[in-house]
């Protein structure tokens, strides 16, 4: 199964508990991200609504507990936390 087919499993049986997402940016450098599942979606106001093919399967736009709308690859994400479970994954990119 692919990373994203896993992690939006994983977010959609999260229920209310809060998602912890770890993954590589395109510079190298990790990153962390804890949102809640139920703020996951297009970003409202002035964010673009995603039109390549590519980027609706594999990116995720949810709203960073601390840093407000973010976005993540999951091609790049090597870990997922939910409700204590940790779940490794090899990234694909």
């Amino acid at each position: 199964m692919a990373n994203s087919e896993t992690i939006r499993q994983i977010i959609a049986s999260a229920g209310s508990h809060f998602v912890s997402v770890s993954f590589t940016k395109k510079d190298g450098t990790e990153r962390q991200m804890t949102f809640n599942p139920f703020h996951i979606g297009e970003i409202k106001g002035t964010g673009a609504p995603m039109v390549n093919p590519d980027a609706i399967q594999n990116i995720v736009r949810v709203m960073d507990s601390q840093k407000g709308w973010r976005s993540f690859d999951c091609r790049r994400v090597f870990r997922v936390k939910v409700n204590g479970v940790t779940t490794e994954l090899q990234p694909e990119i």
